[in-house]
């Protein structure tokens, strides 16, 4: 018998930069919004803080931070009786875009069965909430004022 799938993910390309995506996506306290309905961290964005979440149609799911890459990558651990789900969060520059993927791989005793039940509402949740961390990063790239901002005659502006 061949051995059920134990990882899912879903992406989105973005016109964001790697660090427009990185700013919001290291920033939970501003996700809540679309599929999001509540999201905190117990402090910094840093190795072993701890970030709830709770996607629409989910349960709670409390994370602890267990690797940050940036702007590129940042790893979740969250535990159950049973069950370790390991969440990757990718940031990967493209040619003329970027992509955000959300990655879930369970291990442990439950991991088979636990798949099997969840692995397709895992894919669409990771698809909305990638869809809408890229839509917050290109929000900011609009909102951003210009890194030299310059008046119509091309003298540069002082904030």
């Amino acid at each position: 018998m061949a051995e059920a799938r134990r990882s899912f993910e879903g992406s989105c390309r973005s016109t964001a930069t790697p660090d427009e995506a990185w700013a919001v996506w290291t920033d939970p306290d501003s996700w809540p919004g679309g599929p999001i309905e509540t999201a905190r961290i117990d402090g910094a964005f840093e190795v072993g803080s701890k970030i709830t979440t709770k996607v629409k149609g989910n349960r709670r799911l409390t994370s602890t931070i267990t690797r940050i890459d940036a702007p590129h990558l940042w790893v979740g651990v969250a535990k159950a009786p049973g069950l370790t789900m390991t969440i990757d969060h990718i940031i990967d520059p493209a040619e003329t875009d970027t992509v955000l993927t959300e990655r879930l791989t369970f291990s442990g005793p439950l991991a088979s069965l636990v798949a099997r039940l969840m692995g397709r509402r895992i894919e669409r949740d990771f698809a909305a909430t990638t869809a809408y961390c890229a839509e917050r990063a290109e929000a900011r790239t609009t909102a951003s004022p210009p890194a030299n901002p310059q008046a119509a005659d091309g003298s540069k502006v002082v904030p």
